[in-house]
Formats: C-alpha cells, sequence, structure tokens
C-alpha cells in the first residue's frame, strides 16, 4: 500500500517592481484594496511611496533618566500587561516595562488588541513622550525585539511616516515597505545614466530608496533624498530639453521677415507709449519670428503691464506677410474682451479681428472659416473653439496662447498643429518664480514685463476682518458717489458648510445695505451661461452695474478702469498669486484705487501670514517667491501644464541648485543623445515615454 503523498507547496512567487503589491507577503487580494486607494498597484509604487516626515525616537534612555520633551526610547522586558475596559465600554491595554534602572508605564487608548502581541517576558522598544506627573509614556511606538536592534522598524531609530488611508496602519505601511524593499530595491531601473550619477556623487538607487524609509542616520537620509530630488528634477528637465530640442532643431517653422511698418501704423494709434520692458519683449518676439525655427516664447507680465499690447504688435509681423493670427482665451468673458480692446487699436491700422467662442452662431462660424480657407490674414480671437478639428486655419503663422496655466500642454500641441509648426508665444499675468520658469516652462524663452505703464493711479491695500464691514461699505458708497465702480469678490458660489461668504447671500447682503440702495449690485459666477456673464459685463462697462459681486471668474483680464475698489471676503482662502490678480483688476485707470482683503472668521496663522505678506508689497514676482516658500509648487501651480512630472521630494523653493545640475545634466544627455537610443538611456527612455508620454508625443514619437 502506497502512502499518499502531501500536495507540496507552490514555490515562492518571484517579485519584480512591476508585481501587483497583493503578491507581498502579509498583504493579499483583500489589503491590496486598500493600498490601490493610494495610487500604490505595484512594487515599485510601494517603495515610492516616500515618507512624509521621520521621527526621531533613537535617543535611547534608561527608565531613571525619562524626563519631559522629545521622543525618548526605552528597552526593557515586559513585566505586567492587562486588557481594560473603560466605563464607556472602550477596551484600553496597559504594561509596564522593566530595564536594570526603574519600571517605566504605557498606556494605549483603545487598543486592547495589543494583548496579542506585547505579552509577560517579551522584550521590548517603547519610543515615546514621557509624561512626568503620571510617570508614563501614552501611545507609544513600539516594537517587539526578536533579534539585533539596528532592525527596528516601529520605534528607537528615525522612524517613517507615511501617507496611509483607511485599512492601512502605519506599522503595516512600515512592514509592506520594508518587504518591498527587501524583494525588489535594487531591481527598479535606474533612470539617472551612470556617467550623470557619477558626477554628480549620487548614491545607488537602490541604497537611496532603502535610505530614505528607514535611514541610518539624518546624513543617509539627507544623502538619499538628495539623490531621489535629482533624479524627480533629472525626468523634469529630460522633458523639457527634448521638447525643446526637436521644436528648435528638427521643426521648421516659416521665418516672418515683415517690415515692421504696419507695427509702426499700429504704435501710431496708441493712446500712449510703450514702456521699456514692452519695447525689449516686442524686439524679442520680432527676433524670434525672423527665424525659420518656431518660436516658443513665454511673456511674463505683472497685472497691468501691458502683455496684450505686446501680443498685437507681434501678430502685426505674421498679418503683414498675408498670414493668419489665433489668440486663445481661457474664458469667453476675457475672450471677448480681448477681442474688444485689441480691435479698438487694430482696426485704425488695417488689421481684422474675427472671434469665435463656444456660443458663437453656426452661420458665424461658417462664414469665418470660409474667409480662413480663402488664406485671408485674419487676427482670431477665441476661447477652447479654437481647438476645434472643424476649424481649419491654412495661413496660421503664430498661435498666442494667453494665461498659460490654464491650458495643458495637449491643448497647446492642438493649435499648433493647425498650422506648419507656427510660432508660439505664451502669455501669463501669473509672475512666476525663477526655479518655477526652469522647472514647468523650461522649454520656452521668456521675456519679462515689470514696470507698469504710466498713468495708472496710486494703489493702496488694506487687511481688515468682519467687524470692519460697515466702514468698508460707507468707503464703497463714497467711492461710487464719486461716479466708481466696485468688485467684491467671494469664493464660493452657494453657501456650504465651510463659513465662507457665498455669491448669492453677498449679492442679497450689499443690496440690503441703507448706504448702497441707490446703487446697482450685479452678480457673475462660473455657472451662469454665457451670454449671462455677457450681459452683466456689458452692463458694468456702460457703468449701469455700480458694484459687481463675483467669483474668482474675473481673476484674470478683465479691464474696467473705472473700477476703483476691489473687496475680497475670505481673502484667506486665495493663495498670493490668486489675490495679485484680483488686486489687479482695479488701479488700471487714473484715479487712486484701494484692495480691501477681509480675513474670515476661522483664518489661521498661515492665512494670516499671507495677508500680512500682500499688505507690504505690490511686486507680483516677490510674491511668487513667497507663495512659493509658504504653499508649495503644487498648491501654488494647482493650473500649471498637464502630463508635467509632480514632484515627491524635491523643493523648488530649496533645491534651485539641485535644480540647476539637473538641468545642466539633462541638457548634456539631451545633445548626445537627442533620440536617448544608448543603452545606457534604455531605462531613461522607457520611463519617460510612459509617464510623459503626453508632453513628450512629439519628441520621442514611435
Amino acid at each position: 500500500m502506497t502512502t499518499p503523498t502531501r500536495p507540496s507547496r507552490p514555490a515562492p512567487r518571484i517579485l519584480d517592481p512591476v508585481s501587483r503589491v497583493q503578491f507581498l507577503p502579509g498583504v493579499g487580494p483583500l489589503r491590496a484594496q486598500n493600498f490601490e486607494r493610494l495610487g500604490i498597484m505595484t512594487l515599485e509604487h510601494l517603495v515610492r511611496h516616500y515618507p512624509r516626515e521621520w521621527l526621531d525616537a533613537s535617543r535611547f534612555v534608561p527608565v531613571k533618566d525619562l524626563h519631559p520633551g522629545g521622543l525618548l526610547t526605552v528597552v526593557g522586558e515586559v513585566t505586567q500587561a492587562a486588557a481594560l475596559r473603560t466605563r464607556g465600554g472602550r477596551g484600553d491595554f496597559a504594561i509596564t516595562v522593566k530595564d536594570a534602572t526603574g519600571i517605566l508605564s504605557c498606556y494605549f487608548f483603545g487598543q486592547s488588541f495589543l494583548s496579542r502581541t506585547l505579552r509577560t517576558g517579551t522584550k521590548v522598544v517603547v519610543s515615546g513622550e514621557y509624561d512626568a506627573l503620571d510617570r508614563r509614556m501614552l501611545n507609544p511606538m513600539f516594537e517587539v525585539v526578536e533579534g539585533d536592534l539596528e532592525q527596528l522598524l516601529h520605534a528607537g531609530r528615525l522612524v517613517p511616516v507615511h501617507g496611509l488611508t483607511k485599512g492601512v496602519t502605519a506599522r503595516g505601511m512600515r512592514s509592506a515597505v520594508r518587504h518591498a524593499l527587501e524583494a525588489i530595491a535594487d531591481q527598479v531601473a535606474d533612470t539617472v545614466p551612470p556617467e550623470v550619477a557619477a558626477a554628480h556623487d549620487l548614491m545607488a538607487l537602490g541604497d537611496a530608496l532603502r535610505a530614505i524609509h528607514f535611514p541610518e542616520n539624518e546624513a543617509a537620509r539627507v544623502a538619499a533624498r538628495k539623490r531621489l530630488a535629482f533624479e524627480e528634477l533629472f525626468q523634469l528637465q529630460m522633458v523639457m530639453e527634448l521638447r525643446r530640442r526637436v521644436l528648435t532643431e528638427e521643426g521648421r517653422a516659416l521665418a516672418i521677415a515683415a517690415s515692421g511698418a504696419l507695427e509702426s501704423r499700429v504704435r501710431e494709434t496708441l493712446p500712449f507709449h510703450l514702456t521699456a520692458d514692452q519695447d525689449a519683449a516686442v524686439a524679442d518676439v520680432a527676433r524670434d519670428l525672423s527665424l525659420p525655427r518656431p518660436m516658443h516664447r513665454l511673456v511674463i507680465g505683472d497685472v497691468g503691464s501691458g502683455k496684450t499690447v505686446v501680443a498685437l504688435l507681434a501678430a502685426t509681423h505674421a498679418i503683414e506677410t498675408g498670414h493668419q493670427v489665433a489668440f486663445m482665451a481661457p474664458t469667453e468673458v476675457l475672450a471677448r474682451q480681448h477681442a474688444a480692446t485689441l480691435a479698438r487699436f487694430a482696426t485704425p491700422a488695417g488689421i481684422e479681428v474675427a472671434s469665435i467662442t463656444g456660443s458663437s452662431p453656426a452661420a458665424a462660424r461658417r462664414l469665418l472659416q470660409a474667409r480662413l480657407l480663402a488664406g485671408e490674414p485674419l487676427l482670431v480671437v477665441g476661447t477652447h473653439a479654437l481647438l476645434e478639428d472643424k476649424l481649419q486655419m491654412p495661413q496660421l503663422a503664430l498661435a498666442i496662447v494667453d494665461e498659460q496655466h490654464r491650458f495643458g500642454v495637449k491643448q497647446r500641441a492642438t493649435l499648433a498643429k493647425k498650422g506648419v509648426l507656427p510660432h508660439v508665444l505664451v502669455l501669463t499675468a501669473t509672475p512666476i518664480p525663477r526655479t518655477l520658469q526652469l522647472a514647468w516652462f523650461g522649454d520656452l524663452d521668456v521675456s519679462m514685463i515689470r514696470a507698469r505703464p504710466a498713468g495708472r493711479g496710486r494703489m493702496v491695500t488694506r487687511v481688515t476682518d468682519e467687524a470692519k464691514f460697515p466702514q468698508v461699505v460707507e468707503f464703497m458708497s463714497r467711492e461710487l458717489a464719486a461716479g466708481r465702480q466696485a468688485f467684491v469678490v467671494v469664493p464660493a458660489i452657494e453657501e456650504g458648510r465651510m463659513e465662507l461668504r457665498a455669491a448669492q447671500s453677498e449679492l442679497e447682503r450689499l443690496r440690503a445695505q441703507p448706504l448702497l440702495r441707490a446703487y446697482q449690485v450685479g452678480l457673475l459666477h462660473g455657472r451662469m451661461k454665457s451670454d449671462e456673464k455677457q450681459a452683466v459685463m456689458d452692463a458694468f462697462t456702460k457703468r449701469e452695474i455700480h458694484v459687481l459681486v463675483a467669483t474668482t471668474v474675473i481673476e484674470v483680464g478683465v479691464d474696467i478702469p473705472n473700477a476703483t475698489l476691489m473687496v475680497v471676503e475670505n481673502a484667506e482662502r486665495f493663495g498670493l498669486t490668486q489675490l495679485h490678480q484680483l488686486r489687479g483688476r482695479v488701479g488700471r485707470g487714473e484715479h487712486r484705487s484701494v484692495c480691501v482683503f477681509i480675513g474670515g472668521a476661522g483664518i489661521t496663522a498661515l492665512g494670516r501670514k499671507r495677508l500680512d505678506v500682500i499688505a507690504t508689497t505690490e511686486d507680483g514676482f516677490k510674491l511668487a517667491e513667497a507663495d512659493l516658500e509658504l504653499r508649495g509648487p503644487g498648491e501654488m501651480w494647482g493650473t500649471r501644464q498637464a502630463g508635467l512630472p509632480r514632484l515627491k521630494l524635491a523643493d523648488l523653493w530649496r533645491d534651485e541648485e539641485l535644480l540647476m545640475a539637473a538641468r545642466a545634466a539633462a541638457h548634456g544627455v539631451a545633445k548626445e543623445d537627442p533620440q536617448l537610443m544608448r543603452a545606457e538611456h534604455t531605462a531613461l527612455r522607457q520611463t519617460l515615454l510612459r509617464e510623459y508620454r503626453e508632453p513628450l508625443e512629439l519628441a520621442l514619437a514611435g
């Protein structure tokens, strides 16, 4: 009789960086769903889930030397352990830990399940803050010691603090990360070429991944962060270098050699003289247009600095040579305003300005399309309607994009495809710190306009609170009586859970003010239909509406020289650059203007600090630097170009030197191997195509 053989266990699964996280020991399919809520699908995602911070629990002390203040760590033996039930039914747990010098009590609220782990006789390390009054630690971090103290994960070291979600505990995350590092840390493809890593004295990628999660000391953590932050910035700069290279070296554009006669005619119609900064920007553009490679230039101008006029003078070069120009704006309100402003200066010089938006009638669209197909040299102003495939612009030579941070890379590329690699001029009224210029706009040449045109009235900025609202209304009534107009901006359309001043309720509150009953108060917000928005703006422009309550739909571009008062409710809810944009809606005429930022009842210390900063400077570039420092690039530039890498470790405020090094390294790699076809660049090419295919669709196609 043969003995039945016991079925053998399946061989352990061989793990690699793309293995699903469910195959990691201790995770499984159900727990994997919790990790997936954090965007962690694979083991590489897990080891790239860097800690937010590290708790220094590395100070070991004897029990007799415990004292309040800071994290302290004790190694000892559990001498007593008890699960406790409170009157309210909560299950707590308490232990005593003994070392050679004394006994320490530890109390864990709501963690009676620890009785299965922290048993009497167990050797344990506990890290926490010491309560001298009760002579105990509350909810300390802990770890059962089964081997060498160097293997500790949860206490007695620099303890990583990861982002968590429901179903994933801090201990569970640290354990999963440790297992993943053991399995695949040295298998993760390194996108930094060996020669670049050597030149910048960067540690090996596998070592950096281990040290960023579980550093042996602060020096190891700093070195690991430098290595991984460099990697992020290097990939970002490679995207920029490859895009710039393909557009400047391989792309052919029409060299526009205009005589400048049409530009001169437009200048003669202007009721003002250009500033030196404007003249310099126009010269930059004219030089770029004369070259047989496509211009990609970013004009950064503070609010009210006159970027639109620079764009018009750029357009004259294309139109003079018989070509077409597309001017793209982010909203219908702004598109129509740009069309009216451009026509005021362009029409007397013989330039025709056409417009197209999502609400343009079908007949008007057909007529415009026929004229474009006939090759008429038009300046066409529009919104996303300019991106429609049906709208053909066969003679498009120059594409102007206003407020670039509201458009994605793909949208810009779509507009560019309407011509044979047309020249592209990007305008932004958001002052951009130098590091953000290099990071998000590294593929563009930059022209700066800092000076404000002459003849603008003085600007006064005041910060106050809700208690001073009656005085604000009194001042508003005096401005209105003098024939001026006012904006009141709120951060919400309807009342919600948060105590934000909503547009509708603010409208009703202002209409109920006795001092304002003689004046018309209007409402403008993003949920209104296009024709409704335009009707409100037309009425405000004609001074039929005296006070306009609005959301941030009026943040950019709205030009009402007669408006001299800007009131922003719950101002702490906005970033500095956004507040500066709102302030720029007034001060556009000859009269003195006032901007009042009203803080909400729940304003934080950070919110108050932002308002104090904007009250003391009108320099948008200084404010952008402060915003970058206070909020970080992710929040400040939340509407930046879509499809570009997000930074997990790199800090653009503090890492400018590292960014410059990454930029130089990327330039060298792109110069030597523009298609990244060498073997040592395979991982870099594959990663860029996988992660950033959209912004690289022209540079690494195929």
